[in-house]
Parts: structure tokens; C-alpha cells; sequence
């Protein structure tokens, strides 16, 4: 399937057929199946330039050292650089990328470490948090302790809710998996 992205615009072809035609005013079209599959089309050749084209950071894990110099899940972006050039960097990579699918960045939802960084995004400090997939950091990418309050508090709650439901034990035990343990996750 050929995907054909203009300014404003979106073609979807299979082979010489046209699948959808469509004007786009601002952002991925909402309520379509395939937005998500559209955006992580855009999102992909910019994860893979930044991948093979910059620095990477090791990250301690339990068992051994992921590498890398970003962390993408969707629409949530977040850099990781041993120094300010090497951000800078993939920041202007992401904005040439971004333009050339006609995305824009969210400057009010983006946030930096980086005091020097203040065009593109939000400079936290120190006591600020800011959240990346649903986990509070803060202006030191320390997982902040009202995190670890919260997966205990809303774990148990949102066992108790499912509790009270009718659903067979098989059922349960999947939607326990499924809704209260994603917390943790």
C-alpha cells in the first residue's frame, strides 16, 4: 500500500486504486481506523533516522544495558543525549521530520532538563515534575515518589471496582491483568 502524505492532504492507494482521498486542516484525522497506523507510518522513519544516526545512551536494567537515544510509544517522544549538542541535534531532526508529514510540535506539552533549551520546550526545575506515559519524573528524570503512591493506591481500587462486577473467573483474572496491573506497567 502507497501512502502519499501532502500538505493538507492524504492519498491511501493500493496499487492503482485509491483507498481514501481526503483533506487534512490540522493534525491526523480522528475517528478513522487508520489514524493510529498513519501516525505510527510518520513516527517510524524518524525513529529509525534518529536510531542510526545519533549517540546512543546506555540505560541500566535489572538484568543487562539497553541502548538507545530515544524512547517512542505514539505520540510521546522523549530524547536521551550524554550532552546538550547531541539533543540539539535531534531535536532539529525531529522538526525536519515532523514538517516533512506536516506535524508540529506541542511546545506547552513538551518539557526539557536542559535550562539552555527553552524554544522548543518547557525548562523544569528542580521541584517541577512532568509526566512521560503516565509516569511523573522530575527535572532530573528521577521517578518522583507521588508515582509509587499512586500505582499503590490505584492498583487495589481498581481491583475492588472489577470485584463487584459479574464477570466469570477467567474474565477476572484477564481484566485484573488488563486494567489494574497496567498501572504498574
Amino acid at each position: 500500500m502507497a501512502v502519499i502524505f501532502k500538505r493538507c492532504h492524504i492519498e491511501i492507494k493500493s496499487g492503482s486504486k485509491m483507498l481514501l482521498n481526503k483533506k487534512i486542516r490540522r493534525g491526523i484525522l480522528q475517528r478513522y481506523s487508520l489514524s493510529p497506523l498513519l501516525f505510527v507510518l510518520c513516527m517510524d522513519p524518524l525513529s529509525r533516522k534518529l536510531t542510526s544516526t545519533y549517540l546512543k545512551v546506555g540505560i541500566q536494567t535489572h538484568e543487562s544495558v539497553y541502548v538507545t537515544n530515544h524512547l517512542l510509544f505514539f505520540d510521546d517522544l522523549k530524547f536521551l543525549a550524554e550532552n546538550f549538542v547531541v539533543l540539539k541535534l535531534m531535536n532539529e531532526e525531529t522538526k525536519k521530520g515532523f514538517s516533512s508529514v506536516g506535524l508540529e510540535m506541542n511546545r506547552s506539552k513538551s518539557a526539557t532538563n536542559c535550562s539552555d533549551w527553552s524554544e522548543d520546550a518547557v525548562a523544569l526545575e528542580g521541584h517541577q515534575g512532568y509526566k512521560y506515559l503516565g509516569i511523573t519524573e522530575d527535572a532530573y528524570s528521577a521517578v518522583r515518589r507521588e508515582t509509587f503512591g499512586n500505582v499503590r493506591s490505584e492498583s487495589p481500587q481498581r481491583v475492588e471496582k472489577l470485584c463487584k462486577t459479574q464477570l466469570y473467573s477467567k474474565n477476572m483474572i484477564q481484566a485484573i491483568n488488563k486494567h489494574a496491573i497496567s498501572v504498574i506497567n
